[in-house]
């Protein structure tokens, strides 16, 4: 699929749209193939979903008999929920149209209740499914029965996994480790943003997913691969952006990968001519103020301690210790009690992530550009 403006900002599109990422990718590929489960943790926006995708590709490319299954269960509340999103996005896919149609309604009628629609593209059938709560459990075990009984290499990537331990059904965990530890031919890769919470589920003793799998992380893209990966599309515009304006884009929102695609998209479409450091910053405050009517609202929902300490951090850019008494003093912040408080807030709400190598950050890079200004 060719694209008109080629730095998407959301999806997978090919090997052509992904930079670099080889080291990361054969990793990724090299622990599927070999056998194991994988835990990759990432902060959101760096690319681990993209990198999922690639791999996938490369796999299917490599062989035609894998099947490879991407499913994100972020907007789940409940274990019944991930399970319908599990069904929806497995069953059937293994199957002739003929075969699927006759074990859809023989293996799963009795706890799925499925819509058929026909496909528009292919004309076949298409089956979408609702669970029955209590028979969640019953069904989640059909749904790796069938991948099992498939006799095919099947590669699943549960998205943001961390939702798991949100449900309120009692060691939601626990069974689907004891499902997935007897289906060979099923590999799974448990991905996920928030990495505190995937780390106590796979890093801690006496969690049911301690040191089931190998653990994977992945960091923000090299400068230099992604200025000549950017320059390979401004050159069929006849322009190229110098390594040095490249480099304060980058710097810009620390190396995050969505961010730079996002300037590189509103830069690629901008009159043609060289591309200087005006170019980007015109591109970022344009796109600042289109999502400032969000960042008003979002500042709004603060308590004055969360707004003055995400205020402060953002100002800073990086904040390692934030109840050192100089950084306290600086921007006249509460008590570090007060603070402690506010930073777990905040990061519970996501507005801060933590580096353990380097500190507390805004999460959202161009929300901490707004609250830059604000503050001057």
């Amino acid at each position: 699929m060719k694209l008109e403006n080629p730095f998407p900002e959301y999806g997978y599109f090919g090997p052509e749209y992904f930079c670099d990422r080889e080291k990361e990718t054969e990793e990724l590929k090299e622990a599927l193939l070999n056998g194991s489960n994988v835990t990759l943790m990432a902060p959101r926006r760096i690319g681990k979903t993209a990198l999922i995708h690639h791999t996938f590709e490369r796999m299917k490319a490599e062989d035609k008999a894998v099947q490879c299954f991407y499913v994100d269960i972020f907007s789940t509340k409940t274990f019944s929920q991930m399970v319908q999103f599990l069904a929806n996005g497995i069953v059937g896919k293994l199957d002739s149209p003929s075969r699927a149609i006759k074990r859809r309604l023989n293996n799963f009628v009795a706890a799925l209740r499925p819509t058929v629609s026909t496909d528009p593209f292919t004309g076949l059938p298409t089956f979408s499914f609702t669970i029955e709560p209590d028979k969640a459990r019953d069904t989640l075990q059909q749904v790796f029965e069938y991948m099992k009984e498939s006799g095919k290499q099947c590669y699943l990537a549960i998205d943001e996994f961390q939702q798991v331990s949100n449900y309120s059904e009692i060691s939601a965990d626990a069974f689907i480790r004891s499902i997935i530890q007897f289906i060979p031919n099923v590999h799974i890769i448990f991905s996920g943003s928030q990495q505190h919470l995937l780390s106590d589920m796979f890093m801690s003793p006496g969690h049911p997913f301690f040191n089931s799998s190998q653990i994977m992380t992945i960091g923000e893209i090299d400068k230099e691969k992604f200025c000549q990966f950017a320059n390979g599309f401004f050159h069929s515009q006849k322009r190229e952006m110098e390594e040095d304006v490249f480099a304060s884009l980058y710097d810009m929102v620390d190396g995050q990968t969505w961010y730079i695609q996002k300037i590189l998209n509103r830069l690629y479409r901008t009159p043609k001519g060289a591309l200087d450091q005006a170019d980007v910053l015109q591109a970022v405050d344009k796109i600042i103020r289109e999502q400032e009517i969000n960042y008003q609202s979002n500042y709004n929902l603060l308590t004055e301690n969360q707004a003055l300490l995400l205020t402060a951090i953002a100002r800073e850019g990086v904040v390692s210790a934030p109840t050192a008494l100089d950084f306290v003093l600086r921007y006249r912040l509460p008590a570090p009690s007060s603070i402690n408080l506010a930073l777990k807030s905040l990061q519970e709400k996501e507005f801060l992530y933590h580096d353990p190598k380097r500190g507390y950050m805004v999460y959202d890079r161009f929300f901490g550009m707004w609250l830059k200004q604000l503050a001057q």
